[in-house]
């Protein structure tokens, strides 16, 4: 056990602990069981890896107020919503967030039982809850007077610059080439047009989880889906959690139904050109924040080829690139 963790442990009412790594990304993530209640929890060290490159998204990841909102905005699910969520657990000290010795943030939430969306077969009526829940999130966001105060990310334009600065970084190290830049740059310009146009229509922003990969979906053995890790949630327009789910979920059949879901509870009119413009700005995203460790990734190049012939090119030229089946 590292000592960070052991750390953070004694700030909690867990008295045998069973510690699990899950995962390093933005966060560092483990499993806790507390053997003598069995009860179950993430706890969650704010320490990005070296792999998740976070800088595009602000200065100091340790904020604070940073993680205090996003412990908000679980708790306003919990509150205001039916949406099964996890649950925010206070420290010994009755704080929702702990601050290590060497001045690093820890948070904990309950553990949800049930299976990632990528470990079940994925029905209709799975992809149609989906959506619907995502729905049920965004009609929060939008009725949710306290989205104006939040301290959280923005993908915004300034972000899309941040972006482009980063990946010049990847020319000069060699782990993209001109032309491929060249590339993205265009598609990042198309993603500007789209964006006016939304500046234009009222409520067309607010809250979004913004990271809505299939290992941060769980399905319950009720068959609720339910989100984890809103550690990306920022301010963004709502097209942004749709385009995530598009480029995780990249069958015509699969996107019919989740489109299907999120229209049963925001009765709006759905359009695929910003579906489209968002999905590709959630590849570009990925890109950025794994550009400086490229090398590690022998995928990376083939993968940045693949993404511009079947995205980036046919996006900037008002292309299709999302069968309109939805």
């Amino acid at each position: 056990m590292n000592t960070l963790i052991e750390e953070a442990l004694c700030n909690y009412k867990i008295r045998y602990p069973q510690v699990e790594f899950i995962r390093h990304n933005e966060n560092e993530i483990f499993k806790v069981t507390d053997m003598l209640s069995n009860k179950q929890y993430i706890i969650r060290i704010h320490k990005s890896s070296k792999r998740f490159s976070s800088d595009i998204l602000r200065d100091n990841e340790n904020s604070f107020n940073l993680h205090m909102s996003e412990i908000n905005i679980i708790r306003s699910i919990n509150k205001y919503t039916d949406i099964c969520s996890q649950i925010p657990v206070k420290n010994k000290y009755g704080d929702f967030i702990t601050k290590l010795s060497d001045g690093t943030l820890v948070t904990m939430l309950t553990w949800i039982n049930g299976k990632t969306i990528d470990e079940i077969e994925l029905t209709d009526k799975i992809l149609f809850e989906l959506g619907k829940m995502v729905g049920k999130f965004h009609k929060l966001s939008k009725i949710w007077v306290e989205n104006e105060k939040m301290d959280r990310y923005c993908y915004d334009r300034k972000l899309l610059k941040k972006i482009s600065f980063k990946l010049v970084r990847g020319i000069k190290l060699k782990f993209i080439s001109n032309e491929q830049f060249r590339i993205i740059k265009d598609a990042i310009g198309r993603i500007y047009e789209v964006m006016d146009e939304l500046e234009l229509r009222k409520y067309s922003k607010g809250i979004v989880h913004c990271d809505l990969a299939k290992s941060n979906l769980i399905v319950n053995e009720n068959g609720h889906v339910i989100p984890i890790d809103f550690g990306l949630s920022g301010i963004s327009y709502y097209y942004m959690d749709l385009g995530s789910l598009f480029s995780h979920f990249n069958k015509p059949n699969q996107q019919k139904w989740i489109v299907n879901g999120y229209k049963s509870v925001i009765n709006e009119t759905i359009e695929i050109k910003y579906i489209e413009a968002f999905m590709v700005f959630q590849i570009i995203f990925f890109i950025s924040t794994h550009i400086e460790d490229a090398k590690e990734y022998k995928w990376f190049n083939t993968a940045i080829n693949k993404w511009s012939r079947d995205y980036f090119i046919p996006f900037a030229k008002k292309e299709k690139i999302i069968e309109r089946s939805v």
